[in-house]
């Protein structure tokens, strides 16, 4: 297991066994919040966002059966 709470996304994507556009899916989709499973970490500057991952978060919010997600 990774030392670090913020992980990149190929990473929690192989302890998590799913795809980077799962990954995707699951924040856009609004059940990975940003500050608690996600961050933004790029510069304001940069061209594009650098995410990084938390991946106790996610697999807590995972365990949760949809009907009591909110």
């Amino acid at each position: 297991m990774p030392k670090s709470d913020w992980l990149t996304t190929r990473v929690v994507c192989e302890n998590l066994g799913i795809s980077d556009k799962h990954l995707w899916k699951l924040r856009e989709e609004g059940l990975l919040k940003e500050g608690k499973h996600w961050r933004n970490i790029a510069r304001p500057q940069a061209a594009r966002p650098t995410y990084r991952w938390n991946l106790t978060a996610i697999e807590q919010a995972l365990e949760i059966p949809a009907e009591f997600r909110g």
